[in-house]
């Protein structure tokens, strides 16, 4: 019984025909690389941030002048783009090398102008420690200085902005160019869900009344709606229907399907549910996946910054998880967002 959603992943690329209702942000963000060298793109968590730029965004350059580097901290932020740059390089690049010669060589490689997007940026304020983000910001300052075509996209939650207030002092443009992603209201969700179903072939009777129906179930007015948990949503409709009707008759959405799928909170705690018992299975044990899961993640559903040795100290000792295993789950939560999905 399977689906052709997304889930909790974002949109690459080569999802162009399924990318809907952030046309104007998309426009708005790929003006304003043609102005500035440096963007803060910010927003509350769910918002469709990393879709923006890697589907959206992506999709209004020509290969030819699209070169995009995507890095996330890793153990360390500019570590990891060392490692990153290096990976891309076709000349190779010692290790010794310093940032600016290494970025340097790797325009020339190319000869394209590269695009350096820092997703999920705030864990340099979660997890790294005060000189890792003196270090990388006084970097990144010195990437903005030099003579090659570098533009670069700090993307992050917005409710660490302010952490990036000292570091005006290395960068006095730091806050000049930002872009605040909104949560995306019922008329723009609506385009979503309809381009999204009509792209799958799904039928849709009673449309209007279906997608406010929809549109109910998935978020309120204080919260706004949670664009990672739409797919997710969507998906539970679409095996809904099979359920009650066969996986041979065309999937289509009504009002009376939307009751029986239930509320959002359920559809998200039964996906996670379902996930957590398939990890369980595939490990052989299904006590497992959720003490790893728990271990893992902090207060605030980050993931935390721990080494293997540190996670397994932190694992009850009686249940002897072995490195194999952890490391395993620690894969799989990955390829499945599940840490995402909470947080």
């Amino acid at each position: 019984m399977n689906s052709p959603f997304k889930f909790l992943d974002s949109y690459g690329r080569e999802d162009k025909k399924i990318f809907f209702g952030r046309e104007a942000e998309v426009e708005l963000l790929y003006e304003k690389l043609f102005e500035t060298r440096l963007i803060l793109l910010y927003g509350a968590s769910g918002t469709g941030k990393t879709s923006l730029i890697n589907c959206g965004l992506s999709n209004k350059f020509q290969d030819t002048d699209w070169f995009a580097m995507f890095v996330r901290r890793g153990d360390n932020l500019l570590n990891s783009l060392h490692r990153e740059i290096r990976r891309r390089s076709i000349t190779p690049i010692d290790e010794t090398t310093g940032l600016v010669p290494s970025l340097k060589s790797l325009y020339y490689d190319h000869y394209k102008p590269i695009y350096l997007i820092f997703d999920q940026f705030e864990e340099l304020f979660i997890l790294g420690t005060e000189a890792e983000q003196q270090l990388f910001l006084s970097e990144l300052a010195r990437l903005l200085e030099i003579n090659i075509q570098v533009t670069i996209i700090l993307s992050m939650r917005e409710e660490y902005i302010a952490s990036l207030s000292e570091y005006e002092k290395y960068i006095p443009t730091l806050f000049d160019n930002r872009i605040r992603l909104e949560k995306m209201n019922a008329q723009n969700l609506r385009k979503v869900i309809a381009g999204t179903t009509a792209a799958f072939d799904i039928g849709m009777d009673e449309p209007d009344v279906t997608l406010d129906a929809m549109i109910s179930k998935l978020g309120n007015k204080k919260t706004g709606i949670d664009l990672t948990h739409v797919q997710v949503y969507l998906d539970r409709l679409y095996r809904k229907f099979q359920s009650l009707y066969g996986v041979e008759k065309k999937v289509v959405f009504d009002p009376a399907l939307v009751v029986a799928a239930g509320e959002i909170e359920n559809v998200l705690a039964l996906y996670l549910e379902e996930q957590l018992n398939l990890l369980g299975r595939e490990v052989g044990r299904a006590d497992v996946p959720l003490t790893v899961l728990y271990t893992l993640v902090t207060d605030d559903g980050t993931k935390r910054s721990l080494g293997q040795a540190e996670i397994r100290d932190l694992l009850p000792a009686d249940m002897g998880i072995s490195a194999e295993t952890l490391n395993f789950c620690i894969r799989r939560f990955e390829e499945m967002r599940i840490l995402k999905s909470i947080g």
